[in-house]
């Protein structure tokens, strides 16, 4: 009888210990789990910052470009009133190619302000670009209105 006793606790404590296994595993599956929590909060935290910089970059080239186009609306407002006081100029001639001249000349620099007043919708990608080809028709508009002089 007592090794039938030794043997039903023998059993009891591998029973025991089996279920104690089994916590011990589920423990560690939690703690492996919680390690995992750890971790993504911490990749969480690195894309946040991340996330940060680059709105920071964003808003750094937004004033940039804010700037741009201030500068750029300076340079056309000064070129514009030269333009327009040659024009004056011009229509103070009395022959009629010198009038004729001055009306195409004048609807041109509306036309130029007309693409200025659109700058509103241009992005940075296309800034640059943009800014060229305003530069450049400028440039050709005063060369027409010096000529006509």
């Amino acid at each position: 009888m007592r090794s039938f006793m030794y043997l039903v606790f023998a059993g009891a404590l591998f029973a025991g210990g089996a279920c104690k296994s089994k916590t011990e595993k589920k423990a560690d599956k939690v703690e492996e789990a919680k390690q995992d929590l750890k971790e993504e909060k911490k990749d969480v935290i690195d894309e946040k910052k991340d996330v940060a910089a680059e709105n920071k970059d964003v808003q750094e080239a937004k004033i940039d470009l804010a700037k741009a186009r201030a500068e750029l609306e300076a340079a056309i407002k000064e070129r514009a009133a030269k333009i327009d006081a040659k024009l004056a100029e011009l229509e103070k001639k009395t022959d009629a190619k010198s009038k004729e001249a001055a009306v195409k000349l004048r609807a041109e620099r509306d036309d130029l302000k007309a693409k200025w007043n659109a700058a509103a919708d241009r992005t940075e990608a296309n800034w640059d670009e943009f800014k060229k080809d305003l530069s450049g028709r400028w440039d050709a508009l005063e060369k027409s209105v010096d000529d006509a002089l």
